[in-house]
């Protein structure tokens, strides 16, 4: 009778260490990732950080510009400056653009050979759920995650910085309400257990994520999802996140908010915190790293 009460106890115990685990937020364990959000976005700076990471002086770009969807068929000027403006501060031809709206092209093995030649990646502006009905569920997407997985870097500004959590928030074509249409609400995960918002003190948006941590199951795509387990991360214009593991740094102007709903004692009242330029949190450990 002991030895069934403890094996029971064993599994509760395995168990909840399991649960434990998926509710941890977390970065790449070896690549690094870039999220800024969005307006005077400083490319030398993810530039840097892409040098530092690879261990490379002239790590291999791409440029992903599907974000700006239909727009970027009438004009391809902004994806063509970026790529541009790597190549020259780098000093040598490393960067190339990739755009496509084709799931299919997004699963072949062209598009795979692509990012797999590549050191970093960089998401530009425009609206997220081009990325998400492109790349999910895909072998570029398994692409993605690999380079992350091999060392490598990858970044993004606006929709290519809130396509990077787990949980991508504004998921819609027209409104860009923070829940999104409910259909577009899963995003790549390179930041696990997570909601990025981006714009934030530009746009007024400082509590808007609280309404992800309040939302009913008839607002989720997901409704096995516990809001409670996401860490809220909101990021001013002209101003960065860079996570490495389990650590987030802030760099630039603006604020970075921190949203932990199991800080969250009354609906009502602010439970966030604020980080600035050189501040670092612990993702697991959800505190301020001294």
């Amino acid at each position: 009778m002991m030895r069934k009460i403890a094996q029971n106890l064993s599994v509760c115990v395995l168990f909840t260490l399991t649960l434990s685990v998926f509710a941890q937020t977390s970065g790449p364990a070896h690549g690094a990732l870039f999220i800024h959000g969005g307006g005077g976005l400083s490319i030398k700076e993810f530039i840097q950080l892409s040098k530092r990471i690879s261990g490379k002086e002239a790590p291999r770009f791409l440029v992903i510009s599907t974000a700006q969807g239909k727009n970027r068929l009438r004009d391809f000027t902004k994806s063509r400056k970026m790529v541009a403006k790597i190549n020259r501060l780098v000093g040598q031809e490393v960067a190339i653009e990739l755009f496509t709206l084709d799931r299919e092209f997004a699963d072949s093995d062209e598009l795979v050979a692509k990012i797999d030649a590549v050191d970093a990646i960089f998401m530009g502006g425009g609206n997220q759920c081009y990325l998400t009905d492109t790349f999910l569920g895909t072998r570029g997407l398994e692409a993605m995650h690999r380079l992350l997985e091999r060392g490598g870097v990858i970044g993004g500004s606006s929709a290519g910085a809130q396509v990077q959590s787990s949980f991508m928030t504004r998921g819609d074509y027209k409104k860009r309400q923070i829940l999104g249409d409910k259909k577009h609400q899963e995003g790549f995960a390179f930041l696990a257990n997570a909601a990025l918002d981006v714009h934030v003190g530009g746009r007024k948006r400082e509590t808007d994520l609280l309404q992800v941590f309040s939302a009913k199951k008839r607002q989720l795509q997901n409704k096995n999802l516990d809001t409670q387990d996401l860490l809220g991360i909101g990021i001013d214009q002209g101003t960065a996140i860079t996570v490495i593991g389990d650590t987030l740094t802030v760099s630039g102007s603006g604020k970075v908010y921190i949203f932990n709903p199991k800080l969250w004692d009354t609906p009502k009242s602010a439970f966030y915190i604020n980080l600035s330029d050189g501040q670092s949190y612990d993702l697991k450990q959800r505190t301020l790293v001294p």
